[in-house]
């Protein structure tokens, strides 16, 4: 039996068909409107925002994220940018757990604590820790210094607190500085 070229194409294009219906069928679900519409505008500017982290720090960030939330800082009149955080009732997480900065400079957090433990807000500054103690049903505020692009890590150092989800994340946008930057090869990942 001889196979003529057309047949054999025809052949080939129905099993790339066949194996894109089969296997591929599930991506293809991805493009449905329901699932598109979750990728809101905070989603994909974090997204870019983090190409260079390595996976666990892109793990980290993706479960402080979707227990959590971001916001987005906003620069006052004064150049002082400005954001809030609370605690929830019941909840050992901060909301949102994930703060961008649109630069380096000043910002001042506002707390507010509706939860009925005490939690403290150990906060990262240049040169220093900024501490807020936050007992139960009260708020309080704290301005930090951060003056170099990168991510700064905070949390609740009371008790277990911090393992069970109260650690936050700052994102200080921005370029790095030539002469902060590493000068060493890149490190294997294991």
């Amino acid at each position: 039996m001889t196979v003529t070229k057309r047949t054999a194409l025809k052949i080939g294009a129905v099993l790339i068909l066949l194996f894109v219906v089969v296997v591929g069928w599930q991506y293809v679900r991805l493009l449905r409107p329901s699932v598109l519409e979750q990728l809101n505008p905070d989603v994909v500017q974090l997204l870019n925002a983090l190409p260079e982290l390595d996976r666990p720090n892109k793990a980290i960030v993706a479960r402080l994220f979707a227990h959590g939330g971001l916001s987005h800082a906003e620069v006052g009149p004064d150049g002082v940018m400005h954001d809030r955080i609370g605690v929830a009732a019941n909840q050992f997480m901060w909301q949102p757990s994930i703060i961008v900065m649109p630069r380096a400079g000043e910002l001042e957090l506002t707390f507010s604590n509706d939860d009925q433990n005490f939690h403290i807000a150990f906060m990262p500054s240049d040169g220093d820790r900024q501490v807020l103690q936050l007992p139960a049903k009260t708020g309080g505020h704290v301005r930090v210094r951060l003056d170099q692009p990168g991510l700064y890590w905070f949390g609740c150092p009371v008790s277990n607190h911090a393992g069970r989800g109260m650690l936050g994340l700052i994102i200080v946008s921005g370029d790095v500085p030539a002469e902060a930057k590493l000068d060493r090869p890149a490190q294997r990942r294991p």
